[in-house]
């Protein structure tokens, strides 16, 4: 399910251009029950010695301004959320708080929730969706040197690994939470960059670690389950720390 947030803060909010850590805090403050708060911060769905959290978010949606000398952005005081998960738990721990809560912040700044929007989505989900990145989306592989230091790898839209490194990440998170389908495991699946150049590259800093996404247009094709649990959650890596989130376009 898709959750969007319309938001009110008193002043205009000035936050790290690299502000996910915020939001982090934010959702996780926000999960009314402090046992299955624990279970996502601390364990998480696992499946093939994975971990996966199952739940993202957008990038903060409203007008803003970058500020390049403080390496700062300021949004102004209405702006909305994205918040995405699959799983019908964490939605209504997450509903549940944001309902009854008044004392929502988002990092330093006092917020107040002004509307909270569940999306539709298409009815029957089709096999093949064109979209835009709400955040980007990001894959990579843990490689090694010569002398044993290993590093990370980020793959590009245009590399030849960038869809099946999506593919495997996204039946993975599936079946962590559906029975085993041989058929489906085998299903065709693709994602390709429909507008996406060297301006679409981001590079984020979070928690001290480089990491490199992309924005721009894909277009996707697989198993319309997939698509779906894609849609309600993200695509590829990191959606729990603000990566993966789009949107259907026509």
């Amino acid at each position: 399910m898709r959750i969007l947030l319309r938001l009110q803060s008193e002043h205009p909010m000035e936050l790290p251009i690299n502000y996910q850590e915020f939001l982090i805090g934010f959702i996780y403050k926000n999960i009314y029950d402090e046992k299955y708060r624990s279970f996502l911060h601390n364990q998480g769905y696992s499946y093939q010695k994975k971990t996966f959290k199952h739940f993202a978010y957008s990038r903060i949606l409203g007008r803003h301004r970058y500020n390049k000398t403080r390496k700062t952005i300021t949004f102004s005081p209405s702006f909305s959320l994205l918040i995405t998960s699959p799983v019908d738990r964490f939605l209504h721990e997450f509903a549940q708080s944001m309902l009854v809560s008044d004392d929502l912040h988002i990092g330093p700044y006092r917020i107040q929730l002004v509307s909270f929007e569940t999306l539709s989505e298409p009815d029957p989900f089709p096999g093949k969706i064109r979209i835009r990145m709400f955040s980007p989306i990001v894959t990579y592989s843990t490689l090694q040197h010569p002398n044993g230091v290993k590093y990370t790898y980020y793959y590009s839209p245009h590399q030849e690994q960038f869809s099946p490194m999506i593919e495997s990440n996204l039946k993975r998170r599936y079946f962590s939470m559906h029975p085993e389908d041989s058929e489906l495991a085998k299903s065709p699946f693709s994602i390709t960059p429909h507008y996406v150049d060297k301006r679409h590259k981001v590079v984020t800093r979070f928690r001290g670690i480089i990491i490199e996404g992309w924005m721009g247009e894909y277009e996707v094709a697989g198993d319309p389950r997939l698509l779906r649990w894609a849609y309600h959650s993200n695509l590829a890596n990191k959606g729990s720390q603000g990566f993966g989130v789009f949107e259907l376009i026509q």
